[in-house]
């Protein structure tokens, strides 16, 4: 089907396997998108009421059908599994260019379950995955591993993408909100997915490859990558994003009622004002 690979892949850390499968056109139309695929994986191959922590929650990274294009704000892999803080479903997004990466190794999405003995990094490529010691990483913060990794294992001759998703010590020691961290300072923020992949003894995971995406219409991509960054240009929503950020929603949903306090028990929190962007802008240098 034209924008996916029409293949996941799947590792056992346990048993340190894998193998490639095909999966077809109809599975792809039904769940459309990374999103779509992967919370069908999850609810597919994550037995009933598993615990976070427990060796069978899978954790699952996924791209979708324009990742790797040039439209704007495509480039973003999505990581989904059963958060540790809530015990819910679990789903966490991040950017950079390490996307492009996860994409070129040529799967729609890679569903790891299992649990290392000791911390491990995963290499990832098209063909196979390698399991590679890690246990001289561990402690080091998210730069260090993420650079360490990428000058031991990034070295390729064949002009492949390569990227590299990490976590720091929080992740090892599984505090529930700790993050996936790639390209330094871009991060899997939400639902605590840097826990679990601790959790699963993994301090690293390196992508490479040069699979590409083929798009029903190349032209109609091309054409709506340059639409929309001249409609964003002079749309008032893409501007306020640009200037105050994410921050910049804690005005707008504390006076519709919709702020997510005391875990979504509330629609407001009391002193907003000081989680806003203006205070963030007004106290720290942006």
């Amino acid at each position: 089907m034209k924008g996916f690979h029409n293949r996941i892949l799947m590792i056992d850390l346990t048993s340190r396997s894998f193998e490639t499968r095909d999966i077809p056109d109809s599975l792809c139309e039904k769940h459309l998108g990374g999103k779509g695929l992967a919370s069908h994986l999850l609810l597919r191959f994550n037995p009933p009421r598993v615990d976070p922590f427990d060796a069978e929650n899978c954790l699952i990274f996924a791209t979708g059908p324009v990742t790797g294009s040039a439209v704007w704000g495509s480039c973003r892999y999505g990581l989904f599994t059963k958060s540790p803080q809530t015990g819910l479903y679990a789903e966490s997004y991040a950017g950079g260019r390490v996307p492009e990466a996860v994409d070129s190794a040529g799967y729609d999405a890679i569903l790891i379950k299992g649990k290392c003995d000791r911390l491990h990094i995963l290499i990832i490529s098209p063909d196979r995955v390698s399991f590679r010691d890690a246990e001289n990483l561990r402690g080091l913060d998210t730069y260090k591993t993420e650079d360490s990794v990428r000058m031991r294992f990034g070295n390729t001759d064949k002009g492949w993408k390569i990227g590299a998703v990490v976590i720091g010590p929080a992740g090892e020691n599984r505090v529930r909100f700790s993050v996936v961290e790639n390209d330094h300072w871009r991060s899997a923020g939400r639902t605590g997915t840097g826990a679990i992949m601790g959790s699963k003894g993994i301090k690293a995971i390196l992508f490479m490859g040069d699979r590409k995406r083929t798009f029903h219409d190349s032209e109609g991509v091309r054409s709506l990558s340059k639409q929309l960054p001249r409609e964003a240009r002079d749309n008032p929503t893409a501007q306020g994003y640009k200037a105050m950020g994410t921050a910049g929603m804690v005005r707008i949903v504390n006076e519709i009622g919709a702020f997510p306090s005391q875990y979504w028990s509330r629609g407001t929190a009391k002193n907003w004002e000081k989680l806003s962007a203006e205070a963030l802008h007004k106290r720290c240098q942006v």
